[in-house]
């Protein structure tokens, strides 16, 4: 399995965050460094690349690889074609004709859109319904969906759809139709898009625009001098897509297929939460399955994934406004005949055979064991949680939503007892979690025990936030020492400048006047960053008062437990 997502373990500051947010529970793995420090790292054949512990980072812990550099290496040395994933047009606003121009004009031997493989994505999955092909179908064009499939639910992954996705069928489209069987590469928003190209080898690069995006500013090359104002480009061989331009979106796919099939049972859903959603889907019996069910990783749809690159210029509700204008400008362009038939499936009816779009997928995925009662016990007894109350406090400091997650983690080798704070405090010599029994009809001591949960979870948010403000203020300290040292070598420029000439004429002036612009730009950097770090102080400072209020509380709350039970009994 190729590793998509990695690690690097020096910046990894073990805050759980990751495995907070990763849909797959069997991808990430903690472990003890050489040095005693404890990270997290990745199980690659349980990795779906999905991207979301890359966007919670805050560390930079976690980045992803894709085949840029690869791809403009092979590009002077073989033909290759290039498709553009529909949610270009979210990562580059206003100037993704100018990009598609550029490839053009830099080697690439064709253009092609991946807004018409959408739509004979959606022809597809029409002809399909029609011809009792797919009857009750998981869409399958986010890739990182299809993996979890396989991995969680091999036996359901009969039910993901038979149709490829919209970036496979351009490709068959292409190869079919056009007659150009040469290399493919797909500017995509997605890492996990790799998965999808190794499992069809209907592409041999994944090009993400984030990673574009810097190989553009590297270059220096800047598009913003050529903005254009329509929706529309000159596509080699082919026309340009029509609705499926809105795949991108949450309901893409459920939209375009309402638009032929207006009576049919279609729901979406995205985020992380969907991952839930497919566990419930196939725990179901079929006759309550939808007729459709499009999953969607990413929240807000593949323009918001982690490969698109729009994280400090675009907001959430700035790409749906442009996804609706390209909704807009393609219901348009859509062409319908006197009968109401969609003319363009009319084309794909003469020229596209429907079996050629059908995919298989692997199902030799196999989730870990649970294990036994007297197993589990074994663990709860290294967390010294011996107690019901003790394994139901469900904190989520060390990532997972409950601590019974935590102890299957701990039993299967993907975590440590060491990771959950209370077991790492009462180790550490620290106070020792408060253990006493909880009778039924106890009902003050189970109102205490509320309290002492509510302040437990507050303590760990600041903790969190005292995590986060340190490694801010250490990144601001080393952007400050080395514009120091800016600052310091502007400063001996100028005192040997106006030591080396005897008078400041209009001749030397200007260079003086350069040089003193560039101090105070200086000046003002290492002052920003010295503004950060005593603003990252002054969180510190108020979330350790913050965390000194709260363990006061909690030590009152637990005298005064003690005490309730100790007089009942």
């Amino acid at each position: 399995m190729t590793e998509l997502i990695s690690v690097n373990e020096e910046r990894c500051i073990g805050c759980n965050a990751c495995i907070r947010v990763c849909p797959s529970p069997e991808a990430n793995t903690v472990k003890v460094l050489e040095n005693g420090k404890t990270v997290t790292v990745i199980n690659n054949e349980k990795c779906i690349a999905c991207g979301e512990c890359v966007k919670v980072c805050k560390a930079k812990a976690r980045d992803y690889d894709d085949d840029t550099d690869k791809f403009f290496k092979d590009l002077k040395e073989r033909k290759i074609i290039v498709i553009a994933h529909p949610s270009i047009k979210t990562a580059f606003p206003g100037t993704w004709q100018a990009v598609l121009k550029w490839f053009k004009q830099n080697g690439a031997d064709g253009v092609y859109d991946g807004s018409y493989g959408a739509d004979i994505c959606t022809w597809g999955y029409v002809r399909a319904i029609e011809q009792g092909n797919a009857k009750n179908v998981i869409s399958q064009h986010c890739p990182a969906v299809v993996r979890y499939m396989e991995l969680y639910h091999p036996d359901e992954t009969r039910d993901l759809s038979p149709v490829h996705s919209p970036v496979s069928c351009e490709a068959i489209y292409i190869r079919d139709f056009i007659k150009k069987n040469y290399a493919v590469a797909v500017l995509t928003p997605c890492p996990a898009m790799k998965l999808e190209f190794e499992s069809t080898g209907h592409a041999e690069y994944n090009i993400t625009f984030k990673r574009l995006k810097e190989y553009f500013r590297r270059k220096k090359i800047d598009f913003n001098k050529s903005i254009e104002g329509d929706q529309h480009y000159d596509f080699d061989d082919q026309v340009q897509g029509c609705m499926g331009g809105i795949f991108p979106t949450p309901g893409g796919l459920r939209y375009n297929l309402s638009i032929n099939m207006p009576d049919i049972i279609a729901v979406s859903s995205d985020g992380t939460k969907v991952y839930k959603e497919l566990d419930e889907y196939c725990e179901l019996p079929s006759h309550r399955h939808p007729q459709v069910f499009e999953a969607l990783s990413c929240s807000g749809g593949c323009g918001c994934g982690c490969g698109i690159g729009n994280e400090d210029d675009q907001t959430a509700l700035e790409i749906k406004s442009i996804m609706r204008e390209v909704e807009i400008d393609a219901r348009g362009r859509r062409k319908t005949a006197l009968n109401g038939v969609d003319k363009q499936f009319k084309i794909f009816d003469d020229r596209i055979n429907p079996r050629s779009l059908m995919r298989n997928y692997e199902s030799g995925g196999k989730a870990a064991p649970e294990p036994s009662d007297r197993e589990l016990e074994e663990v709860y007894a290294k967390l010294g949680k011996t107690n019901e109350y003790d394994r139901k406090i469900d904190c989520g400091a060390c990532g997972y939503k409950s601590c019974a997650e935590m102890a299957k983690a701990i039993y299967a080798g993907r975590n440590i007892p060491a990771n959950c704070i209370r077991c790492a405090k009462a180790s550490s010599g620290g106070a020792a979690p408060v253990t006493v029994s909880h009778p039924a009809d106890n009902g003050k001591s189970a109102e205490i025990a509320e309290k002492v949960s509510g302040f437990a979870t507050n303590l760990l948010a600041d903790i969190e936030n005292i995590y986060a403000s340190l490694y801010n203020i250490d990144s601001s300290n080393q952007k400050s020492a080395s514009m120091s040292g800016i600052v310091v070598g502007i400063l001996e420029k100028v005192v040997g400048f106006c030591s080396s000439v005897e008078s400041i004429d209009s001749d030397n002036l200007p260079m003086l006047v350069s040089t003193l612009e560039k101090l105070q730009s200086a000046v003002s950097s290492l002052n920003e960053n010295i503004t950060e770090c005593a603003n990252g102080s002054a969180t510190i400072r108020e979330a350790m008062q913050a965390v000194a209020d709260a363990t006061t509380q909690l030590n009152v709350m637990a005298q005064d437990m003690v005490s309730s039970v100790s007089d009942k009994y």
